[in-house]
């Protein structure tokens, strides 16, 4: 969520959208919630409850966590993870008031999202940031998620650290592999 919440902020300052210093966090909370409560409407027939809950309070928390720690070393110390928190549970509210269709955001969804983006902004894109999110930045950042959120859930198990360790450390280098060739037997 991190990194397509910092490469779209990119784009969005590319495309010449002047965004503050502290407004920077703003939109950077704004995104980060639409991508975890996205992310929660993709798993949803794919997870059971107790799963998808742990997997959306840990990308909350992670979330917090980078907010945190990217906000105190640009803004300045203060408890942003409280911010980012309230923030979160205050959208993820008021995101299960719109739908998914055919497994993507509706329109309102995406509405929601780009006037919550709005507030962040300065009074002097705001105009045309609305039309620009949720025509071209949602959009563009949910199909991103959804590629990486299918690509998880197509993983048919997942192995441990522990687990990669030992396969590293019983495998045969191939100079003393049996070969494959008959000829060479």
């Amino acid at each position: 969520c991190w990194r397509i919440t910092k490469n779209h902020l990119e784009d969005l300052i590319n495309e010449g959208f002047v965004i503050e210093k502290e407004q920077v966090f703003d939109v950077i909370a704004e995104y980060l919630c639409f991508l975890i409560q996205s992310i929660d409407r993709l798993v949803f027939k794919t997870l059971n409850t107790e799963q998808r809950q742990e997997l959306i309070n840990k990308l909350a928390k992670q979330s917090a966590f980078y907010y945190q720690e990217n906000k105190e070393d640009r803004i300045g110390e203060g408890n942003h993870w409280k911010a980012f928190v309230n923030t979160y549970n205050q959208r993820s509210k008021d995101y299960s008031d719109y739908d998914f269709v055919d497994n993507e955001p509706d329109y309102h969804f995406l509405r929601y999202f780009a006037e919550k983006v709005k507030l962040a902004m300065t009074d002097v894109d705001e105009k045309w940031i609305v039309q620009q999110m949720i025509e071209i930045q949602a959009p563009k950042a949910f199909k991103k998620l959804s590629q990486s959120v299918n690509d998880l859930v197509s993983v048919n198990s997942i192995i441990s650290k522990e687990d990669q360790v030992k396969k590293k450390e019983n495998k045969v280098s191939r100079s003393k592999r049996p070969s494959t060739r008959k000829d060479l037997q």
